[in-house]
């Protein structure tokens, strides 16, 4: 250990000085997969997949070599092709690509090994101890499963409720495991960067690295990791704190808070349309969000069969593009009025996390009821209109 500190503490490199320096990947592949070539996956300069990152390399009996045309730290995700050219195994090493280091990759069909320079050796046995974990865990889940087999619904809703606590023990046991071999291995390169970057939280085990892995080659990376994942928190507290009050000011029994969108020059407001003297059902949705594409065919029939003097159906789109609202509006044949590019400004006001949220407005404008799924839409308005 003290050798690879040392060793660490002497190559103290700039990421310019590195820049010349390739990053060489040689593996074997098991017969058994039949692979021809692997696909590379590199990451963008930030670490996140995609873009044209695309490329391949060539299997030819059983191995590869793999070098970077890049000068900075990425990310790779190696897939193995099967010999028809077009399926792919579901066993995928994902590693970083270091300036400078040489690694080994052994892929057969259940897993990977990574090795190579002391990076990769440590890089590996971090990975090793999370995979590990995860294997006992699904055996657990196995095991569960196995022991519920020709039991009766009574058995099984009794095994459900040992399970969840058994369950939990695992989840603990497994977290620390996770845990203590990071704390065990902070000080190495390899595993520092495999608990900043993949395991997390990024800011604990930043903090918990030595100075001379904060002061080496990757130090700069892992502290932008660390401190995203800090603001990240904090912005999530903050959104979570701003719904909870948006919330409690527009919860069941309150009035309507107004909120206003404009797209095309045209300014639309939810006033416009809720405390005009009819029941208002307003949906929260987005053309991305399957759930909430899932409810309209829902609302659209209760839309009809109910929509006149006294009730109507209006969609807010939310965190959407217009374009793909209009698109989804024109294919999904939405017949009521929405409420175009209204973003953030109608989830704020009614302190909503996620979508769809459905809101039964009174003709007064009071907020009758909220989170309304499937089959409970109709009924709930059915309720109201028949009294």
């Amino acid at each position: 250990m003290n050798r690879i500190f040392t060793f660490l503490l002497t190559v103290v490199v700039a990421l310019t000085a590195t820049a010349q320096k390739p990053c060489k990947i040689t593996g074997k592949v098991s017969a058994e997969l039949n692979s021809q070539k692997l696909y590379v996956y590199v990451s963008n300069p930030d670490l996140s997949i995609g873009g044209d990152g695309m490329d391949s390399v060539v299997v030819k009996n059983g191995k590869f070599t793999y070098t970077t045309k890049f000068g900075e730290v990425r990310r790779a995700l190696f897939v193995p092709v099967m010999n028809d050219g077009k399926s792919v195994s579901m066993n995928q090493a994902q590693i970083m690509l270091v300036p400078g280091e040489k690694a080994t990759l052994d892929i057969n069909k259940n897993d990977f090994t990574v090795g190579g320079s002391p990076f990769y050796e440590q890089w590996n046995g971090a990975e090793q101890t999370v995979n590990n974990t995860k294997k006992q865990l699904m055996e657990f889940w196995t095991k569960a499963n196995k022991e519920v087999e020709g039991k009766s619904q009574e058995e099984i809703a009794a095994f459900r409720e040992t399970f969840k606590v058994e369950y939990a023990k695992q989840i603990a046991l497994r977290n620390e495991a996770i845990s203590n071999y990071g704390k065990q291995h902070i000080a190495e390169e390899g595993c520092a960067a495999y608990y900043v970057l993949q395991v997390g939280p990024a800011s604990q085990y930043y903090d918990l690295t030595t100075e001379a892995v904060k002061n080496g080659r990757l130090g700069a990376l892992l502290k932008e990791r660390a401190e995203e994942e800090r603001a990240q928190t904090k912005a999530q507290a903050e959104a979570e704190a701003k719904a909870k009050a948006a919330e409690e000011v527009s919860k069941e029994g309150k009035m309507f808070v107004d909120f206003e969108a404009e797209y095309n020059g045209k300014v639309q407001k939810l006033s416009d349309y809720v405390g005009k003297g009819k029941y208002v059902l307003v949906d929260f949705w987005a053309s991305w969000c399957g759930p909430c594409k899932a409810e309209i065919p829902n609302l659209i029939e209760v839309y009809n069969k109910y929509k006149g003097d006294k009730f109507m159906v209006l969609g807010v789109a939310t965190w959407d593009k217009p374009k793909d609202t209009e698109k989804a509006i024109e294919q999904m044949k939405i017949p009521y009025p929405q409420i175009m590019n209204a973003q953030k400004a109608g989830s704020d006001a009614y302190g909503i996390l996620g979508i769809p949220q459905i809101i039964l407005f009174g003709p007064d404008g009071t907020i009758l009821k909220r989170d309304l799924r499937g089959e409970v839409i109709e009924a709930t308005v059915k309720s109201y209109l028949e009294k």
